[in-house]
């Protein structure tokens, strides 16, 4: 579609995008994992103050390429499991998707990591790091998705310009996890299929995560609390979907408003959602279908960038530029994601009618 389109498409609604069954989710999320990569490069090549370019236009409030798109990973999730609770309406086939989608990929990046990256880069003997408990703490403390994740393994990556981390994209997860939690509950008590009760409910959740952010429940750090509400944008897309028009002027809108808040108490809300409004127009009035035919690399990429990064920064052993780090980590991870999508995560989701 040419870029002139975009602007002179027929109105529709959010609703009337959905029910069409096309989308570039797929792409979307690819980009943004891709985007995380890009925005941790600068820390694993000692250049953490030279951040990358959204870093340097000097939005603030730690705004930078990796933190947008974790704020699209959840604005994108809120719609998209929303959906997914509505459509089955059972509460345990949707837990069981849940998890059928998060975890065989995670257990399978954690255990790699532990068991093979681990020894391979370790400072320590083999029989060493096997009887060391913090390599089987790992393990366990990662999988169990709590406030007491473990970043590191037993000699690896010690003396990285980043040290020590193995997997710092894992943070993220805890908060996903119980988002999707909120959503059983919301859909279980029929909130959900209550378009104002659902208003009221998701905007009271979000009032009190503003005025008592220690105390919002089932977000069990404070850091989660950004990453619920753009979840909770994305739930509210989905429940309000047919009152939403989608288009290429509104999107503007928002960019311009976003823009002129800038420095103001406003802004980090209007750009939260400005983000998740990108997220449904960038889904929707674009043409990149084509890419759909390809897999769901994007969960793999997301979890096997901060590892592989980390390995290819020791590997290399002198400072490069973080586009050096980029460029050759980037082909490994995504080998890694479409391995991880057609022999682990593919396979699991067909269980999901059994």
């Amino acid at each position: 579609m040419r870029f002139t389109a975009w602007f002179s498409a027929p109105r529709r609604t959010l609703a009337d995008y959905f029910d069409h069954g096309q989308d570039n989710f797929l792409l979307l999320r690819l980009a943004a994992a891709a985007m995380v990569m890009y925005g941790h490069s600068y820390a694993f090549c000692g250049m953490p103050n030279n951040g990358d370019i959204i870093a340097r236009r000097g939005l603030g409030y730690g705004i930078y390429s990796g933190s947008i798109a974790v704020d699209m990973f959840f604005a994108i999730s809120g719609f998209l499991v929303c959906g997914s609770y509505l459509k089955r309406a059972n509460l345990e086939t949707f837990l069981k998707a849940r998890a059928l989608r998060i975890l065989p990929a995670l257990v399978t990046c954690v255990i790699l990591c532990a068991l093979v990256l681990g020894p391979l880069f370790t400072t320590l003997s083999l029989s060493n790091y096997v009887r060391n408990r913090e390599a089987w703490d790992y393990i366990w403390l990662n999988l169990k998705l709590g406030s007491d994740m473990q970043w590191n393994l037993p000699g690896v990556f010690t003396h990285n310009f980043y040290p020590g981390a193995v997997n710092g994209s894992l943070w993220t997860l805890p908060a996903e996890i119980r988002m999707y939690a909120w959503i059983a509950i919301l859909g279980t008590l029929g909130i959900l299929r209550r378009r104002w009760l659902a208003n009221i409910i998701l905007a009271a959740l979000f009032v009190f995560g503003v005025v008592a952010i220690n105390h919002l429940p089932l977000v069990i750090h404070p850091s989660h609390v950004p990453l619920a509400g753009m979840f909770l944008i994305g739930t509210l897309g989905f429940v309000n979907r047919d009152a939403i028009p989608v288009n290429s002027l509104l999107m503007l809108t928002l960019i311009l408003f976003a823009a002129l808040a800038h420095h103001s108490f406003l802004f980090p809300y209007l750009f939260g959602l400005t983000v998740a409004y990108f997220c449904f127009w960038f889904a929707y009035v674009p043409n990149f279908h084509w890419f759909n035919r390809f897999g769901d690399y994007s969960y793999g990429l997301y979890l096997w960038g901060f590892p592989v990064q980390q390995a290819v920064s020791v590997s290399i052993g002198k400072p490069v530029h973080p586009w050096v780090n980029l460029a050759v980590s980037l082909p490994i991870a995504l080998a890694l994601a479409i391995a991880s999508w057609h022999f682990v995560e593919k396979p699991a989701l067909r269980w999901k009618t059994r």
